[in-house]
């Protein structure tokens, strides 16, 4: 009697991991009951999500492994309303440094501590706010804030990856996630060159549908690393104040 119990238990075991590995090969993902998505589904309606959000908040750590044991690690906070428009991503550099985006009705702005100056970008080419921030705030301005702004020049920058596949679930951040690899890089808008090859992966929330982080990796030499890290603990329409979308630049 025992010996077929332990069988049958086997057998079932078999089955629930044969099941799940053909949902995954299968580019089929289940979450709550009647939610079903393919992988191009899944980041068709992440997008939605983000583009549909009245609010948001995070606060995010990035951390960058680089050479053979080197890293740093950065944290910052974003705050985002829809109507009026309000922004806010806050970069704290280790070290010390500072880097500030913000965003009011009529324009965009970034300061910089390590110059003390502050740009500003009126409407309606406001964009470069955003994307010219990138290499200032390890990656950060680039992945989150191009998805609240999906319907902008941005245009979702952080999902428009090659060959999107689910390589499974896991939990992270309290939830279950499903963990999407594919392959990212940058154009050059004249001669069409493509730089900046490197592979992705997200950890998107299976009930939210936010994003709770992402790993970047690049080809390295020989015994180093090159992976960025950025994780996110994000809310979905919090009731935000004024002032969580106010910067005003300290006087030196």
């Amino acid at each position: 009697m025992l010996t077929r119990i332990l069988t049958a238990i086997a057998a079932g075991a078999h089955w629930m991991r044969t099941t799940t590995a053909f949902f995954i090969c299968a580019g089929v993902l289940t979450s709550a009951p009647g939610r079903t998505y393919n992988v191009q589904e899944l980041l068709d309606q992440t997008r939605a999500v983000y583009a549909a959000l009245d609010s948001y908040s995070d606060t995010g750590v990035v951390v960058h492994e680089y050479g053979t044991s080197s890293q740093d690690q950065h944290t910052f906070n974003t705050s985002f309303k829809r109507n009026p428009r309000g922004f806010l991503l806050d970069f704290h550099k280790q070290g010390g440094d500072r880097y500030v985006i913000w965003g009011e009705p009529e324009a965009f702005h970034t300061w910089w501590k390590t110059t003390g100056q502050q740009y500003d970008y009126k409407n309606p080419n406001n964009a470069s706010a955003i994307s010219g921030s990138s290499q200032n705030t390890s990656g950060a301005a680039l992945k989150i804030p191009t998805l609240l702004y999906g319907k902008s020049s941005l245009a979702a920058a952080l999902l428009n990856m090659e060959g999107p596949a689910v390589s499974g679930t896991e939990n992270l951040g309290g939830g279950r996630c499903y963990r999407v690899t594919g392959r990212a890089s940058d154009r050059y808008s004249a001669s069409g060159a493509e730089v900046n090859v490197h592979r992705i992966t997200l950890w998107v929330d299976a009930e939210s549908l936010l994003i709770r982080q992402v790993v970047e990796e690049w080809t390295p030499l020989p015994g180093q690393r090159s992976r960025l890290i950025t994780t996110y603990q994000p809310q979905a329409n919090p009731a935000l104040t004024v002032d969580a979308v106010r910067f005003i630049p300290p006087v030196k």
